[in-house]
């Protein structure tokens, strides 16, 4: 078992209210160990307020209730997870930290708990220590994943864009293009703003070191804020259809629906539809040509339901898919 050590964040940035990005740089004069772009960490607070889980929700994400001792306050106690590494290796490696980006989980009727709660909470009055294990695995890497594709396409959701973005900066480090790949990143969220490292992402794109394309989206577009052109709208699987010339997850549900609760529960999901639009500069003609299944590979990290839908389009155009899973 990987030695127990205990790191101090040393930077933290709330996001949004539910998401924050931080970094965590290792015990003493210690180091992290060395990694590959894509791997991940268990990390662990001892403060957590514990929770259960009791389900799956329709997204496909787990449900958790709280957990409460004989006097009806919820328990605390130490709580273990993994979370992907966003920082690259070669950032690590100039700087010492590891940097990470998480969602606040909520659990029923709006109580938080598990880790990312403590993380959240990290402070003057909390502290600020992180307990890691001294190990850093997974082969959702490159070198793992890629083997001989020329044309790399990466779909990350939330907080599952994490990976990729570990990739693309190790990608500038090192790259002058000589790879000869095409690697092209899908990124939704809910909001513009909840588009983490959306700014890193359009500068590795516009510094041209390798043959890379943004194509960021929201599922969530509202009518009172002014979207930035560069930025599409839909969810990531509905935008992955789109580029193939397939109808929305909505659109397919209705069409199939053979009773008429499942007719009316296509419609419903039908006119909360947010039908995909791509980025204005980018011309789904010359994307689909980019990421052609015969020589191409889809990699994926984030939201169960849409990794689900997203593995359906790929066996419909004879896509390689491969799946970040723990």
């Amino acid at each position: 078992m990987a030695e127990r050590k205990i790191g101090t964040v040393v930077h933290k940035e709330l996001i949004t209210p539910g998401l924050m990005r931080f970094r965590l740089a290792p015990e003493g004069d210690s180091q992290f160990p060395d990694y590959e772009a894509g791997q991940y960490i268990a990390l662990r607070r001892d403060d957590c307020k514990l929770t259960r889980k009791t389900g799956v929700g329709q997204d496909g994400k787990p449900i958790y209730e709280p957990e409460y001792d004989p006097w009806g306050r919820q328990t605390v106690g130490p709580v273990t997870h993994s979370y992907s590494i966003a920082s690259a290796p070669s950032d690590t490696r100039e700087h010492g930290w590891l940097e990470f980006l998480i969602a606040l989980e909520d659990g029923v009727h709006g109580l938080s708990g598990r880790l990312s709660d403590a993380l959240f909470g990290m402070g003057q009055e909390t502290g600020c220590d992180v307990t890691y294990h001294d190990r850093i695995a997974g082969n959702f890497t490159l070198a793992g994943r890629v083997h001989d594709a020329q044309s790399v396409l990466m779909v990350g959701t939330g907080t599952g864009v994490a990976p990729f973005v570990s990739m693309l900066k190790e990608l500038k480090a090192r790259s002058d293009g000589s790879d000869g790949r095409r690697y092209t990143l899908v990124h939704t969220n809910r909001t513009a703003l909840e588009l983490a490292d959306q700014d890193t992402l359009f500068e590795i794109e516009a510094a041209g070191r390798f043959d890379f394309m943004y194509v960021p989206t929201i599922s969530r577009p509202s009518q009172d804020v002014a979207i930035d052109p560069r930025i599409g709208q839909g969810r990531a699987n509905n935008v992955v259809r789109h580029i193939y010339g397939l109808p929305t997850a909505e659109e397919d549900k209705q069409t199939s629906a053979k009773s008429d609760v499942s007719r009316v529960a296509a419609e419903l999901a039908l006119a909360r539809l947010v039908h995909p639009v791509l980025p204005r500069h980018v011309n789904v003609s010359d994307l689909r040509d980019r990421v052609d299944p015969g020589s191409s590979v889809l990699l994926t990290c984030g939201n169960p339901a849409s990794m689900t839908d997203l593995q359906s389009t790929a066996a419909r155009r004879d896509l390689r898919f491969e799946l970040e899973e723990w």
